[in-house]
């Protein structure tokens, strides 16, 4: 029976997954990895080191299932956005990795936005309401300012692209992940040529741009021999985590919606047409002639963690969430405004810090971490809202990230909206969604849909409880009113 192996190359690790070929995980291995900070908001990695982490991952993930190495069909991706590595002509970094929360060009971006960018002008190209610091191009412009010898590079390629250059010797990227850029047009699907020439960057230096799941190359010798595998493997390209996990969890069609509750939190919607809506970023979905609507806080169940860490050091979370189920919905009184770093979209601003309400003597650790839990719950009711100004019949919402492993916080969630929410059995969607690709695009499925179809099942479902529901509202009410009030300004 053949096999897939995919690679979610992440901010702190790589999971090196091996999938069936009927949609089973086989075996999954984490490499982890901490990104040097040489200046304060600077993120860098050795690019060496997520090479070190998959070949780690491939062996491991082999000796793990047993499976043959022969028996390998393909090769597919999952990836953090924005990342990039600068090369030479050898292949070798001439630069650490620009990790993708690294702010180092804020001040371009800012320039840029004073002298002749608009957002408006600039979402209408990318896709991003704002000018992110964060992107690409903007961190192209400061190494032409500051490293000049880095800029000069022969290829730009991102976390993804660098991994399948090092399998393949080819360089390609994905219309999703080049997107994350800010260079690539969302009109014409081709590198925005004002955009690169801005950033001081030819069309030479970046890599060609394909639909996800598109066979790049195949696998030297070279490289087989690093990883344990045979030559010849198709490789093939993949998406942004967000999007593939998306995938893998079965939203592929318009109406469909999936939420990611970890560090951050992130909501994805397919849309039959590309929206015009600055409250969210929008582009390309992995399926052909579909697109996504995407939102995100850049806080939500980190906040559980740092409380555990801080008041429970030491404890499994069900340790420290012993008690929570007690605690009433509403938390007697207590609201958590969750924006610890800032507010994401739809209404972005930056200087927005975290906040508790209403505390008393009588509030205890399980109130308090209750309060956090149903502070994420509003962050999702409150990324809903736009987009069901365009999806007016949202069905189900499908749960991905640490979150979806509590059926209180699923349920939680189910009760603050009012919809079914799902929990899917694979509990690694953008792995399985990088294999989903990878399977349509060597021919055992006909589309990225079919293999969705036939792979994606669902664990658990939480219906709503009308009554809770009703408590609910009056929560997220009383969330919005002391939004408002902190917040004044967004």
């Amino acid at each position: 029976m053949a096999s897939y192996l995919t690679f979610d190359i992440g901010t702190t690790a790589l999971k090196t997954a091996l999938i069936r070929d009927d949609g089973r995980l086989l075996a999954i291995h984490t490499a982890e990895y901490t990104a040097d900070a040489p200046r304060p908001g600077w993120a860098e990695m050795d690019a060496e080191a997520y090479w070190r982490a998959a070949v780690e991952g491939t062996r491991a993930v082999f000796a793990r299932s047993q499976t043959a190495p022969a028996d390998l069909a393909g090769i597919g991706f999952s990836s953090q956005g924005e990342t990039f590595v600068t090369l030479d002509r050898t292949g070798r970094p001439l630069y650490p990795a620009i990790v993708w929360l690294d702010d180092r060009a804020r001040d371009i971006a800012e320039r840029w936005q004073a002298e002749w960018l608009s957002p408006e002008a600039f979402r209408r190209s990318s896709g991003y309401p704002w000018l992110a610091c964060e992107l690409t191009v903007f961190k192209l412009a400061w190494l032409a300012e500051n490293v000049p010898p880095a800029h000069r590079a022969w290829k730009f390629l991102f976390l993804p692209d660098y991994i399948a250059y090092r399998l393949t010797g080819e360089c390609a990227t994905d219309y999703v992940i080049a997107l994350f850029s800010g260079m690539l047009d969302l009109q014409t699907g081709n590198w925005h040529s004002e955009l690169m020439a801005a950033a001081g960057v030819t069309p030479e230096q970046l890599p060609a741009v394909v639909a996800p799941g598109t066979v790049t190359g195949r696998v030297t010798a070279k490289a087989a021999a690093e990883l344990g595998i045979v030559p010849g493997v198709p490789v093939c390209a993949g998406a942004n985590d967000q999007i593939a996990g998306a995938v893998g969890a079965g939203n592929v069609r318009p109406g469909m919606v999936t939420e990611t509750t970890g560090t951050a939190l992130a909501v994805v919607a397919t849309t039959a047409t590309l929206l015009d809506d600055p409250s969210f970023c929008v582009g390309r979905h992995a399926v052909p002639h579909a697109f996504y609507a995407l939102s995100f806080a850049f806080t939500s169940a980190i906040i559980l963690k740092w409380f555990r860490d801080l008041c429970g050091a030491g404890e499994s979370y069900e340790e420290f969430l012993s008690g929570v189920e007690s605690v009433p919905p509403g938390c007697d009184g207590l609201t958590v405004l969750p924006h610890f770093s800032g507010i994401g979209l739809p209404r972005s601003n930056p200087h927005a810090r975290g906040a508790f309400v209403g505390l008393t003597l009588a509030h205890t650790r399980a109130h308090l971490a209750r309060a956090i839990m149903e502070s994420c719950a509003c962050l999702l009711q409150e990324y809903l809202e736009p987009l069901a100004r365009h999806i007016p019949a949202i069905r189900v919402v499908r749960s991905l990230g640490g979150a979806a492993r509590s059926d209180l916080w699923l349920q939680m969630k189910s009760d603050m909206l009012g919809l079914p929410v799902e929990r899917p059995a694979c509990p690694d969607a953008a792995s399985l969604g990088a294999a989903m690709l990878v399977a349509a695009g060597v021919g055992q499925f006909r589309s990225v849909v079919e293999a969705s179809d036939a792979w994606y099942r669902a664990a658990d479902t939480f219906e709503p409880d009308d009554r809770s529901h009703a408590v609910y509202r009056e929560v997220y009410s009383r969330y919005r009113e002391l939004s408002e009030r902190l917040y004044p300004t967004v």
